[in-house]
């Protein structure tokens, strides 16, 4: 059954052709590939609502939320997505209010072939001598005019997005979001077969340093795009997804990297903060609490990547292991999550995508600094790939209705801002209230039951005890619209969230 949402902000929801290049090759997305056909309509028609895309007539029950007066955290800092290769556009971003974007960088993208002759030259002394010695002829075209013969994600192919890294950098830059990227030597499809891997050679090092050191001197010296953010490989933990690695050679890979990149902060930047991440491994990896024992000194920031239901379990788990090496203080980043299989128009999973952010955005070993949803765009297989995924937006600028609900999730919690514990009478509903800078309060519920809804009355009496406010929903056919200006009396509000939904409250 299709269905639109209504209102003035449901305007070409719909999904698209899926797609991935940098991302799984594992035994799941093989499975994955076999349930392709099945979901086909799903993927190129408007919104085909499915999983608790109906809310039958019930009559609501009662229930109540309490929130406290004293300050419980802050919600995460960095709410964003990671790239597609079908589409970019700032004003896509904008719009959904993230605020920071993955980039899959790294050698199949920017050194597709190898620049010099021999091989292992210039050598790390002598890039440190004279950067000049980089062929920086090479860097410029590669960044803005790549050729259609290489592995190059963003124009190989007249499925895809037409453009190159230099307007990807520029327009996020100037729209004020964070980019990360991640940097490896082989991608998922073992691209460039030339790049050393693992690197063990003085030759091999000086490749990958070299690769490593253009790559952020390009967009920082010889350009100013205030990139600032590097990730140690994808998954180095999935063989699929380019690492040909060991555990222990990894951990020298990120010896090296965090070298070339400070090197080029701390000569020519000096002063300017960076990041790197580590070590960006899938959920359940063990590697994380190794790589904090072994080689805390090179990277700052913790990343995994989590695509379970719940974020909750591993979430805490990997924050226990920061705990027990003294590494608490490091930012933890989810810089996959959400769905490559192809959910974005179900509407339970819609839902569960905003109890996911209330999660990341609770205290202690449930909170997250930073994330990624996993896709913002498309991704489009494309000529000699294999694989197809669905992400927030298609090609051509249509929305998944789980792009609605990451909206109204988005702006209820993004920023860094103060939350207040929000204390529900039924487990089927998970609430969190947060104030931002202008001093506007923000109560946001989801409901995970399916056929029950829910009267709420909200007691926000110890935040703010009068006013009028505006409230939003995402259901089957609401796509984050406004439904109603709710009054606070004495600091209490009444409203109902239907089964399956989720509603934002501004005061």
């Amino acid at each position: 059954m299709k269905r639109t949402g209504t209102g003035t902000n449901n305007t070409s929801h719909q999904s698209a052709q899926g797609g991935i290049l940098g991302k799984k090759m594992s035994r799941r997305d093989v499975l994955y590939l076999g349930a392709t056909a099945g979901i086909a309509g799903a993927l190129s028609g408007g919104i085909v609502l499915s999983e608790g895309a109906i809310n039958p007539a019930h009559a609501a029950s009662s229930a109540t939320i309490s929130v406290s007066g004293t300050q419980w955290g802050v919600s995460t800092a960095y709410i964003g997505a990671t790239e597609g290769n079908v589409r970019f556009n700032t004003a896509d971003m904008s719009d959904l209010g993230i605020n920071t974007y993955r980039i899959y960088g790294g050698m199949s993208r920017w050194e597709w072939q190898d620049p010099y002759s021999p091989y292992g030259t210039p050598t790390i002394d002598q890039i440190k001598a004279n950067p000049s010695v980089i062929n920086w002829t090479w860097w410029d075209n590669a960044m803005t005019n790549p050729p259609n013969g290489s592995d190059y994600w963003w124009s190989n192919g007249p499925t895809l997005w037409q453009g190159n890294a230099r307007t990807i950098f520029a327009n996020l830059q100037s729209a004020g979001i964070r980019p990360v990227v991640t940097v490896r030597n082989r991608d998922n499809n073992g691209n460039p077969a030339w790049a050393p891997n693992p690197p063990v050679t003085a030759n091999d090092w000086n490749v990958w340093w070299g690769h490593v050191f253009s790559t952020v001197y390009w967009l920082n010296v010889r350009n100013n795009y205030n990139v600032n953010d590097f990730e140690i490989h994808n998954e180095p933990n999935n063989s699929s997804q380019g690492w040909g690695g060991t555990e222990s050679q990894y951990f020298t890979f990120a010896q090296y990297t965090h070298d070339a990149v400070a090197y080029v902060f701390n000569t020519y930047l000096p002063g300017r903060t960076y990041h790197v991440y580590a070590p960006v491994t899938t959920g359940g990896s063990s590697w994380p609490n190794d790589a904090l024992q072994q080689i805390p000194a090179y990277f700052d920031s913790v990343d995994i990547h989590d695509y379970s239901g719940s974020i909750s379990s591993y979430v805490q788990q990997v924050h226990g292991w920061m705990d027990s090496t003294g590494h608490s203080s490091y930012p933890l980043w989810l810089s996959e999550w959400g769905t490559y299989r192809g959910k974005y128009n179900s509407i339970s999973f819609d839902v569960s995508l905003v109890s996911n952010l209330i999660s990341g955005s609770q205290p202690g070993d449930s909170n997250v600094t930073g994330s990624h949803v996993f896709s913002m765009y498309d991704w489009s297989g494309g000529s000699g790939h294999l694989q197809s995924f669905q992400g927030l937006v298609a090609a051509d600028g249509t929305r998944t209705s789980g792009y609605y609900a990451m909206r109204l999730g988005i702006r209820g919690l993004q920023g860094a801002r103060p939350t207040y514990q929000s204390t529900t009478s039924n487990s089927n509903l998970q609430a969190i209230t947060t104030k931002d800078s202008a001093g506007h309060v923000y109560l946001l519920v989801t409901n995970s039951s399916v056929k029950t809804a829910y009267t709420v009355d909200a007691d926000l009496s110890a935040l703010i005890s009068s006013g009028t406010g505006t409230m939003w929903q995402f259901d089957s056919t609401h796509m984050d619209v406004v439904v109603g200006s709710p009054q606070l009396s004495n600091g209490h509000v009444a409203f109902t969230v239907l089964g399956t939904s989720a509603v934002l409250l501004k005061f």
